[in-house]
């Protein structure tokens, strides 16, 4: 309506004489000016955070969130009522022969509220080819009965209780897998603050790890691959700056121990949103919501202004089962303006960014080394893990 008028405004201003006419462009300019300066002064300070020294995340008693898997409607597309419905099943895996990718299918995304559909693959050396499709809500079609993805750059089909077989056709590059279960997935459950029907956000695991067969075609030429990978699913009622601050979140796979941990930064302080899932080979051992994370030594991004942690640690002891884990930077191989993906005007983009919010996406290659102690028994574990840092300030 503002917008309607000023420009209403604007054109009546033909029918005046000359003197007023620039009278009155003399006010418009110094409206605008004023009108400038006190947005500034108004909202300025939100596009500015302070980087703290850590970040601690701890809870007094221990929080027992299950070890089973997600049910077939928790795995398929929900019927979600509420402001800003989104959900996204998303996969990564690290292939044999050096690539990595990530590849998701949104039906809503959460930043557009369009359905699409995205791929990116690392070579080796993190070089990356990325695709991003927004789709028509015609060229979309999810069960919601079990996890059934039909889109026109691609699907997810579930072949049987171990086996999905996804598959991603955009511009000049087709990924064709089948992923099978190696460890198995998690719905995090326990009446602690998550995965509540009261609540706006929601998470599943459907493979911890997967074993990873298929082909990727590009420019006409196929290769085989195989690997390790991982998949899990997002839902939720609202905008997700709405909902959640920031979270960290990061996969360890280290010989036959399957490591899933988050930190969820939520507006609402009675949610404590910290799960740790750890699987030995294809049995889960920890299901819980309350491991000790601790986040420090930040860096902040030169073109995003927002910081990440090159330090984690990951601390717990509780149902015979201790895992202490040091987690260190190694490279920073993905950094993402959420705002350029969002489909907003570049003006309105411009204005987020330097008056409001920073959505952005940090993605981190590490190494870690730690130990994992069950019924006594003592592994030692290291090696090469990712973590992603997700914000919304």
């Amino acid at each position: 309506m503002v917008h309607s008028g000023t420009l209403f405004k604007i054109r009546a201003l033909k029918s005046y004489p000359e003197g007023s006419k620039s009278a009155f462009r003399a006010v418009l300019r110094s409206l605008a000016c004023a009108l400038s300066i006190l947005t500034i002064l108004t909202f300025g300070a939100c596009t500015h955070i302070d980087v703290p020294d850590q970040i601690v995340g701890r809870s007094a008693a221990y929080m027992d969130w299950g070890k089973n898997p997600p049910s077939a409607t928790d795995r398929a597309k929900h019927e979600i009522e509420g402001k800003r419905p989104f959900e996204w099943w998303y996969f990564d895996g690290h292939l044999d022969d050096g690539q990595t990718f990530v590849g998701s299918f949104l039906d809503p995304s959460f930043s557009t509220g369009k359905p699409g559909v995205t791929f990116t693959l690392y070579a080796s050396d993190w070089s990356k080819e990325s695709y991003l499709l927004t789709l028509a809500p015609e060229e979309i079609r999810s069960s919601t009965k079990d996890i059934c993805v039909e889109t026109s750059a691609g699907f997810i089909r579930r072949l049987n209780d171990e086996t999905y077989h996804v598959r991603w056709e955009m511009a000049d590059i087709v990924a064709d897998f089948r992923l099978t279960t190696e460890a198995p997935g998690w719905q995090p459950r326990g009446g602690d603050g998550v995965n509540e029907s009261h609540l706006d956000f929601f998470w599943a695991v459907h493979q911890a790890r997967n074993h990873i067969e298929g082909t990727i075609t590009r420019d006409g030429v196929t290769t085989e691959v195989t690997g390790t990978g991982y998949a899990d699913h997002n839902w939720g009622r609202k905008n997700l700056n709405e909902i959640t601050r920031r979270w960290i979140w990061g996969r360890i796979i280290a010989d036959d121990y399957t490591i899933i941990y988050a930190d969820v930064d939520y507006y609402n302080p009675a949610i404590n949103s910290r799960p740790l899932y750890i699987a030995k080979g294809n049995r889960v051992i920890t299901g819980t919501g309350s491991p000790s994370i601790r986040q420090w030594d930040f860096v902040t991004h030169p073109v995003l202004e927002r910081y990440y942690p090159k330090r984690i640690s990951i601390d717990f002891e509780d149902d015979g089962v201790k895992a202490h884990i040091n987690i260190t930077y190694k490279r920073l191989v993905e950094n993402v303006d959420l705002l350029l993906v969002s489909g907003l005007s570049r003006v309105t983009q411009w204005l987020s960014r330097t008056f409001i919010t920073r959505p952005h996406y940090f993605r981190v290659i590490a190494d870690y080394e730690g130990t994992i102690e069950t019924n006594g028994i003592k592994d030692r574990i290291s090696g090469e893990c990712l973590y992603e840092i997700m914000g919304f300030k």
